[in-house]
């Protein structure tokens, strides 16, 4: 009797034995094909243009601007508590008036979200809706132009920093594009300079160091705890580099540089598109269709070495001409890179009429009949700059296919933060504009 009670209990043993085995291994593999995707999904290539959690996901949205009101070419910073007011302004390609949704996040200088809940760095109502969208004279496509301009009565900021600002469509609550902003407190003083580096780097590139000295504000106790010193080039906002070398020595101010090895490209080169209209009057057009909706727009060749434009950067969208009855076309790019392209690497080009983002509409692919590398975008009439840049590894090379021995001027933007030890988030100081030649 005992040992038919033993066999019956290890019976029972294996049995739930064998049903835990069963379930664990049904939960391991349920775990493995959700988790697949996450394991197979790429990562975001490094050296990007623009910042963490920048996008344009709608490409009805086109010729976007963001800039500081009265000033079109200007980047988008304003002074904290002054009149200054942005102006946000794009075309949506479409009849149809839409209506939007707009909402705004406070961040870090890396660009996380800071600490701060939203009632402390704005005041009025979170979401805003606006629309009222004027249609073009022009009809091959259609579109609608909006205009937004912040802050205004329903929302006001109240403390400094970097923002975010987010745009959704009214009715299916999709997101659509969102873009970075920045707010200043104009406390102390910014000088900057930029240093030449007359010895070129081992791939012959020339350098520039830019420099600063900033005048303390009286409430700057601790600078060496709690400033960060920050540029920027051609407001290439995601590429920002940090001061390395500092000297705190004078109570009064502080000086900032970048460190060598971190120096900018001095001769970062563009090239420039301009046609203010469609028809085959401009210099670089080939050859036009325009009885195909939007008109077909062929460019001359590009090449290895580019042609450097003699255009000074000014913001990172160009300048689309606001008429309302400014057009669009497909505007069609034949890259000629001259020499080998590595295995499993990739050319986009990347400008002012596509946010400087890699996008899958602008890779090139290799056309065997001409021996050339072809991408389109679609471009409203104006003036723009643009590249061909590499990807390879994940990286994006965008000197790759550069001349390296073009003289071009570079725009810098120098930032001052200050760790505010009281509330725990970063306070944007003071932002300064220069030119390294």
């Amino acid at each position: 009797m005992y040992l038919k009670v033993i066999t019956i209990y290890s019976f029972k043993l294996l049995l739930l034995l064998f049903l835990f085995a069963l379930v664990s291994g049904c939960g391991s593999l349920k775990s493995d094909s959700q988790t697949e995707p996450s394991r197979k999904r790429p990562s975001a290539p490094s050296n990007q243009f623009t910042i963490p959690g920048e996008l344009i996901i709608d490409n009805s949205v086109q010729s976007i601007q963001l800039f500081r009101k009265g000033h079109e070419r200007s980047a988008p910073i304003i002074s904290l508590n002054s009149n200054d007011k942005l102006q946000l302004r794009f075309d949506y390609l479409q009849l149809d008036n839409r209506q939007f949704r707009i909402s705004f996040t406070h961040h870090d200088p890396d660009w996380k979200r800071s600490s701060l809940a939203q009632d402390f760095f704005q005041e009025g109502f979170y979401n805003i809706t606006f629309g009222g969208g004027k249609i073009s004279d022009s009809r091959r496509p259609v579109y609608r132009q909006y205009n937004f301009e912040f802050p205004n009565e329903q929302i006001q900021f109240k403390v400094s920093g970097n923002y975010l600002l987010r745009v959704e469509d009214f009715d299916t609550g999709n997101l659509l594009f969102t873009l970075p902003f920045f707010i200043h407190e104009n406390e102390g003083d910014i000088r900057s300079s930029v240093e030449s580096i007359i010895a070129p780097r081992e791939d012959l590139r020339k350098t520039q160091l830019p420099a600063g000295r900033f005048i303390l504000p009286e409430f700057v106790n601790e600078p060496q705890f709690d400033l960060r010193f920050y540029f920027f080039q051609n407001q290439f906002w995601g590429r920002g580099k940090i001061a390395g070398e500092v000297d705190f020595s004078n109570p009064d101010e502080s000086y900032f540089e970048l460190e060598r090895d971190s120096a900018f490209i001095a001769d970062y080169e563009f090239i420039s598109l301009e046609f203010n209209e469609i028809s085959q009057d401009p210099p670089r057009i080939l050859d036009v269709d325009p009885v195909k909706i939007p008109p077909v727009i062929e460019l001359n060749e590009d090449t290895e070495g580019f042609t450097s434009s003699s255009f000074m950067p000014g913001n990172r969208f160009g300048n689309p001409d606001t008429n309302l009855d400014a057009r669009y076309a497909k505007v069609l790019f034949k890259f000629n890179p001259g020499y080998f392209i590595p295995p499993g690497s990739e050319i986009y080009l990347v400008g002012d009429f596509n946010n400087w983002s890699l996008q899958t509409a602008q890779k090139l692919t290799f056309d065997e009949e001409s021996e050339r590398w072809l991408t389109n975008a679609t471009v409203k009439e104006g003036s723009y700059l643009y590249k061909y840049v590499l990807l390879e590894n994940n990286r994006i090379k965008d000197l790759y296919f550069d001349d390296r021995f073009r003289r071009t001027n570079q725009q810098y933007h120098s930032f001052v933060y200050f760790f505010d030890q009281t509330e725990f988030y970063y306070r944007l100081l003071q932002v300064n504009e220069f030119i390294g030649r």
